[in-house]
């Protein structure tokens, strides 16, 4: 597929004033919040192929719903490490969340946990699929290539100063820690006009439990649930699980918003978050909330992204032919 690349930047905003502004707004929503800017702890004690997420920090929106769900594109593939190379990314740590590649995994569907070093050429990735009774399935995954989406947070892997997130319980509504997260950063930040924040890192649910999903086979949805012309998904269609965990490592990537004020057409929930399990248990794929807020506790870490990329903008494609 060839591919096709816009970039925008996100406005500079340091560590200390964004800490700030997560501090005030999570303690909204959350019982117990503490945030502050650290040297990034070694990310191989949490079994990642990199030390940190320092250095070269960029974001990448590639594909949409159109290549998943439309029939005339499903099956579409793209190569993430040869995105790194066009982006100026090729010796990186990547990590992120991506739908499975059908060419790798004989056809099937699947949610995947893209955890790669483009520079020592080790690959921690994780699919999560659904099973023959519709349990999750998940497998170690070491092809390079997603499917028709991803958001992949592109670094040099250094350790450097990081944001660390502790959290014990919810009483506010929004149960994902993500959109939580977007929600303090707009209502804390001065942010005018186009200017717009990305991030990116890694949690774990040290304990509760969440939702989830994993997409199931196309051939197990047995109603059409995907608008053409709308170029959405407009019916339930995925396979939930809850309640989830605890003891989940989770790969986010995150923004404000677009810089381009729409022109991009960035993923419609400005983030992407999958995991899977850190005790070798069967639990794996798209993160959704929590689903137990007075027993949930996280432990996060996250880093600023200077730059988006927009690979293969396919609804402007779309529109352009109608």
């Amino acid at each position: 597929m060839k591919l096709t690349i816009e970039k925008a930047s996100f406005k500079k905003i340091s560590l200390d004033e964004i800490s700030k502004a997560l501090q005030k707004g999570l303690s909204n929503n959350f019982k117990e919040v503490t945030v502050s800017v650290i040297d990034c702890p070694n990310l191989k004690d949490w079994d990642c192929p990199a030390e940190g997420m320092s250095g070269n920090q960029k974001i990448t929106d590639v594909g949409g719903e159109p290549y998943m769900h439309d029939k005339k594109y499903i099956g579409a593939e793209f190569d993430f490490k040869e995105v790194a190379k066009l982006i100026g990314s090729e010796k990186s740590y990547a990590f992120g969340a991506g739908s499975g590649a059908m060419s790798c995994l004989d056809g099937h569907c699947g949610e995947l946990v893209i955890n790669d070093n483009f520079i020592t050429e080790e690959s921690k990735s994780v699919i999560a699929m659904v099973g023959k009774n519709k349990e999750c399935v998940a497998k170690d995954y070491t092809d390079r290539k997603h499917g028709g989406l991803g958001n992949i947070f592109y670094t040099d892997g250094k350790q450097g100063r990081v944001i660390k997130i502790l959290i014990k319980g919810r009483s506010g509504e929004q149960g994902s820690l993500t959109q939580a997260i977007r929600a303090a950063l707009l209502e804390n930040l001065d942010l005018k006009g186009n200017d717009h924040l990305g991030l990116a890192g890694v949690f774990r649910v040290l304990k509760g439990k969440i939702k989830s999903h994993v997409q199931p086979d196309y051939a197990d949805i047995k109603h059409e649930y995907y608008d053409s012309k709308l170029m959405k998904c407009v019916k339930d269609f995925l396979q939930f699980y809850q309640p989830v965990g605890s003891e989940l490592q989770c790969y986010s990537v995150l923004w404000t918003g677009d810089p381009t004020g729409g022109n991009m057409n960035l993923r419609e929930s400005s983030e992407h978050t999958h995991f899977h399990s850190y005790k070798d248990k069967q639990e794996a794929g798209h993160y959704h909330c929590d689903v137990t807020p007075d027993e949930i506790e996280y432990e996060c870490y996250f880093n600023t992204a200077d730059e988006i990329y927009r690979v293969n903008n396919i609804y402007k494609e779309l529109a352009s032919q109608s």
